[in-house]
């Protein structure tokens, strides 16, 4: 019976390693436990917009995976759906508002959205190129360049950071480089 119990145990391990998005923490488990499950989400605030171009939208879900309906379908049939950036954990960020190029508010609230169906653009004012960091803030070691006014793929962010990914390359762009609207150069 102990072997039973062990072998299934380490299974449990093994695959909750392989699939960490597959268990879920109760209301009930102690708060320790729920901060080290939330500790990997990372404080934003950064804007972007949506680059997804399924007809269907993009899908505004309650958590940072796929699991269950979704809150909101964003439209991607329109230019410019603009949306504020509050965290990222893994491949998603956590919205509080979306609106799109007029102004009108499509979604009010914390949701998450794949990070990859968003993107911002490089500004470079005066630059012909920006550069692409290997971390965000502090000691900056420069992975890259991209040319500037050029969209990029959001694939997460840190506090006003952005990590983005262009052609092959991916790194951290800096605030000051980051134009979060399609629709202008936020020069």
């Amino acid at each position: 019976m102990q072997i039973t119990f062990l072998a299934n145990l380490l299974l449990g391990v093994v695959v909750a390693w392989q699939n960490p998005n597959l268990f879920l923490i109760s209301q009930s488990a102690p708060t320790e436990l729920k901060k080290q499950v939330t500790s990997n989400q990372k404080s934003c605030n950064i804007y972007a917009y949506v680059i997804d171009k399924d007809p269907q939208g993009l899908n505004v879900r309650p958590n940072p995976n796929t699991n269950g309906e979704a809150l909101k379908k964003l439209p991607t049939n329109t230019d410019g759906v603009l949306v504020d950036i509050v965290a990222s954990q893994g491949n998603w960020v956590a919205i509080n508002k979306a609106e799109d190029a007029n102004g009108k508010l499509l979604f009010q609230g914390k949701g998450w959205v794949y990070a990859s169906k968003l993107g911002t653009s490089t500004r470079g004012y005066d630059k012909k190129k920006v550069k692409v960091y290997a971390r965000p803030g502090g000691v900056r070691k420069e992975v890259g360049t991209i040319p500037s006014n050029t969209q990029v793929t959001l694939l997460g962010c840190q506090g006003k950071w952005a990590f983005v990914g262009y052609q092959k390359l991916q790194g951290w762009l800096a605030v000051d480089d980051q134009c979060g609207n399609p629709l202008t150069t936020c020069s």
